[in-house]
């Protein structure tokens, strides 16, 4: 295989979410919101969240207050929504690096690979969301990074493994992708790209279109791809 660029997954494959930092963000949320009379608990605070991020997955929303906006609104809340957004914001900037935690060897293998190939950052992911990959430390490891916000598709729609090869300047059959999700592997084998399986997240077959799919490898945990490449 004359391999030249490795695309990787971010959540679930280098990184994933801690519960208890993921629970003091969406409490923040609630203690700000009681202020103004918001009456749901927990669970439904935490619904309309996902709601949001997932809508901002997919490019609908150009900038955080578009989310809060619309965060909001799906809430009912409409008075002093610029004053409520701010306190949001600093919510945000407060807690958001405290919800993802990178995987053992996650760095260590990114380091390896970064002297071997070009590398690109490819993920479904929420606006901001750079700004945690970047206090992450992961930003200086890639040549590229396409998140799905950014660029209006989500995997596994071909076009953001276009992009992504096209930032690298590699063709398909150059590289592999990396990920934890069948989906998203499928989605990348239909461009071209070899593909590697880490059996790390919680919903490995989610969405699959083919539960008899069979990556071109897998491992266990993010740390042991360097052995296939």
């Amino acid at each position: 295989m004359n391999l030249k660029g490795v695309l990787i997954d971010f959540g679930d494959t280098l990184a994933y979410i801690d519960e208890e930092g993921s629970r003091k963000y969406i409490e923040a949320l609630l203690s700000i919101l009681r202020k103004c009379s918001y009456r749901g608990n927990f669970d439904e605070l935490a619904s309309g969240f996902d709601a949001a991020i997932g809508n901002s997955m997919k490019g609908e929303l150009k900038n955080l207050q578009e989310f809060w906006s619309l965060f909001l609104k799906n809430l009912g809340i409409h008075n002093k929504p610029e004053v409520l957004i701010e306190e949001l914001e600093k919510v945000r900037s407060r807690y958001s690096t405290n919800i993802f935690r990178l995987y053992n060897g996650a760095t260590q293998v990114l380091s390896v690979l970064q002297k071997k190939y070009r590398l690109a950052l490819v993920s479904n992911c929420a606006i901001g969301t750079s700004d945690v990959i970047k206090d992450l430390g992961l930003t200086g490891y890639f040549d590229c990074i396409t998140l799905s916000y950014a660029v209006g598709v989500r995997k596994p729609d071909r076009q953001i493994y276009l992009d992504a090869l096209k930032c690298l300047r590699l063709e398909p059959y150059e590289c592999i992708f990396v990920a934890d999700e069948i989906s998203d592997l499928e989605g990348a084998r239909e461009v071209g790209l070899k593909t590697i399986l880490v059996r790390q997240g919680p919903h490995t077959y989610h969405e699959a279109k083919d539960s008899n799919f069979k990556p071109d490898y897998q491992c266990d945990f993010i740390s042991e791809i360097a052995k296939f490449l």
